[in-house]
């Protein structure tokens, strides 16, 4: 049972109410959904709990939002089901109407009773309003307060040997919220009422849709911002002393540039994960085509470019992820490296000793030079991580800049970008980052990475042991270049842990 989170309320709540806009002041004043509980995203069932200050603005929240609805005619007319009845009998039919949007299944009868007393008991509670819309008024806030409401409860409790077969409403809850962060439509409360949702061919069927609808980019959006940490990139501070050509705009400019890759890339293109990894086609403005060294005229505007694939190639060799993981002078090989072993690779890295001190200055030193003479001490506590995990994987990108911007001499000196990391068990010989895409585009390992970071967004819990299989196959799948974005997350939503829920996991 997974609470959800402020995005899917949010999301949820103009979707139930059809509200114009989404509610995102009232969600504003919720407490923050943890950013850290040792899971790479934010919706780790594990950790969304309700605590007394988030209950309350539920309360609230719910207060004021069924005020809003019953008190304008408009409003009221879009969630109240068309039919000529008045009072209880029109107070049924939207109870069992609401009720099925709001619990993402039909109510019992018993529940459907336990809302018409509160209905009855409108009168009292709001006496200044006339019965129906008062008696709506309280089953409304009722709705939005009820756990059936503000977690994904899955009531299914029958094994079938080791799997407990989840039935068709919570399959299309879970479709819903991993595929758009939101409630289901009433394309897929339909499906679930047929009951097509049982067969991996319904499932599949429904996912296609839903990945064809807007609603999915943003979630597609979400991954790929929290996989590829582009909230760092807002941390960006170039020095505008050393790097002129640039702005304190420039961490901006990147996040979109980021955001316009991944969405052609998946949705455009329909490619897969090589091509996240290897594509020189992107999208620039003004400013992030000077970094890149562009000749031609450009605006504001994001435009697509092709960028010179004998420089960059993919994601790593953007602006975003290089000048994200540099500090205001100099790149940075150790955070580079870090982010390539624990988001590419899927092998995390331990906590560094305590009481590091700061490089030394480079003193007519490369930078490379610098790091690895500070690092790569033979016997230091450092040397273990850094000489076989962090820098092999981090020095590739020495031709990048703080800024990401292309360069072949450091402090006068040529640069070496070479490299011979170890990707999963295979150690490769690399020239440079170019080099390091292809191989990391080549090792199916690194494929198996990024399907385990989707198995467990999709989940929102971590890696399970019994993932292991499927996570293996859409390895081999992806790296074989059989398996575009948007069919691995198909196969994520029609896989038997997808649609089954493991006995001990909580309802």
């Amino acid at each position: 049972m997974a609470r959800l989170t402020h995005v899917q309320w949010t999301n949820s709540v103009q979707e139930l109410l059809r509200l114009d806009a989404p509610p995102t002041t009232l969600a504003g004043t919720f407490r923050a959904d943890p950013a850290q509980s040792g899971f790479l995203f934010d919706n780790d069932a594990r950790a969304l709990s309700v605590d007394e200050a988030l209950w309350g603005a539920y309360q609230r929240a719910a207060a004021e939002l069924a005020g809003q609805v019953t008190t304008d005619a408009t409003k009221l007319a879009r969630v109240l089901p068309p039919s000529a009845d008045t009072g209880e009998a029109r107070a049924r039919a939207f109870v069992e109407s609401f009720g099925l949007r709001a619990h993402r299944r039909p109510l019992t009868s018993e529940e459907v009773e336990s809302y018409l007393g509160l209905y009855r008991r409108g009168p009292q509670a709001y006496a200044d309003m006339a019965a129906f819309e008062g008696g709506i008024r309280l089953v409304i806030e009722a709705f939005l307060q009820s756990p059936h409401f503000l977690y994904r409860v899955e009531r299914s409790t029958q094994a079938v040997r080791d799997r407990v077969p989840l039935d068709d409403y919570e399959v299309a809850s879970r479709l819903s919220y991993g595929l758009w962060s939101a409630m289901p439509d009433d394309a897929l409360f339909a499906a679930a009422s047929e009951g097509t949702l049982h067969s991996r061919e319904g499932v599949a069927t429904q996912a296609r849709r839903m990945l064809q609808d807007a609603r999915s980019n943003k979630v597609v959006e979400a991954f790929h911002r929290t996989l590829f940490d582009v909230p760092r990139y807002a941390a960006i501070r170039p020095s505008l002393t050393r790097y002129p050509q640039v702005s304190e705009r420039l961490g901006e400019h990147a996040a979109r540039e980021t955001t316009l890759f991944v969405q052609d890339v998946v949705f455009s293109r329909k490619g897969g994960y090589s091509d996240l990894l290897t594509s020189p086609a992107t999208f620039v403005n003004d400013e992030l085509a000077r970094v890149y060294g562009l000749s031609g005229a450009f605006t504001a505007d994001f435009v697509p470019v092709t960028l010179d694939s004998r420089e960059r190639k993919g994601v790593l060799t953007q602006v975003g992820f290089l000048a994200a993981h540099a500090t205001s002078v100099d790149p940075d090989p150790i955070h580079r490296g870090v982010f390539v072993s624990e988001r590419i690779i899927c092998r995390k890295i331990g906590a560094p000793p305590a009481n590091i001190p700061p490089l030394p200055a480079p003193q007519g030193r490369t930078n490379r030079e610098v790091v690895a003479s500070h690092t790569e001490v033979p016997g230091s506590a450092c040397a273990s991580c850094h000489s076989h995990l962090i820098n092999p994987l981090g020095f590739p990108f020495e031709n990048f800049d703080a800024i990401g911007g292309y360069r072949t001499t450091d402090n006068g000196h040529p640069v070496d970008a070479s490299s011979t990391p170890n990707i999963n068990g295979e150690t490769v010989p690399v020239r440079d980052a170019l080099d390091l895409a292809d191989a990391l585009a080549a090792n199916e390992g690194v494929h198996a990475c990024y399907a385990q970071h989707w198995v467990e967004y999709l989940h929102g819990r971590p890696f399970a042991h019994e993932d292991g299989p499927l996570v293996e196959r859409l390895g081999k799948l992806s790296k074989a270049g059989n398996l575009p974005i948007v069919d691995l997350v198909v196969e994520v939503v029609t896989s038997e842990g997808f649609v089954n829920r493991h006995p001990e996991e909580l309802p």
